[in-house]
């Protein structure tokens, strides 16, 4: 049984997640560095993306802190994390959920990963995208 399932999501690929119906994939074998994102768990949870020359793309939920709908996008090669980023999800001060900061992403067809983030409360919050390249290593580094 190959470690990963594969699948291949086609490009451009832009879907948001719905955490109530999300079915994942369990990790039937040992990556390195997949030990603190495991949540608890003893086997990690995973959505299988896109492969692009041996490097396995996968989202990783981090639903055990504060909050249940984060999203980690994972690089792995050769059976170990390469990179990880954090790509879609939700994030505010408990005191202060008007203030709602949301994270989404999307990855064009030559795998630019585009990460956007927007705060309702734009005046005090962050407005920005910024945008990412998978490495041939596996890296997932900023574009400038």
């Amino acid at each position: 049984m190959p470690c990963l399932q594969k699948k291949s999501k086609r490009l451009p690929y832009s879907q948001k997640i719905n955490i109530k119906t999300v079915q994942y994939s369990i990790m039937e074998c040992s990556i390195d560095g997949v030990s603190d994102l495991l949540c608890g768990e003893e086997k990690l949870r995973y959505i299988p993306l896109l492969e692009k020359g041996g490097i396995d793309l996968i989202l990783v939920p981090m639903d055990c802190g504060d909050f249940p709908y984060r999203y980690y996008l994972l690089t792995i090669k050769n059976n170990q994390v390469i990179s990880s980023l954090y790509t879609e999800g939700e994030w505010y001060e408990p005191e202060n959920i008007d203030n709602l900061e949301s994270t989404s992403f999307e990855i064009d067809k030559d795998y630019i990963i585009k990460v956007k983030t927007e705060n309702v409360n734009g005046d005090l919050g962050v407005n920005q995208t910024k945008r990412y390249e998978i490495t041939k290593e596996g890296k997932i580094v900023e574009i400038k």
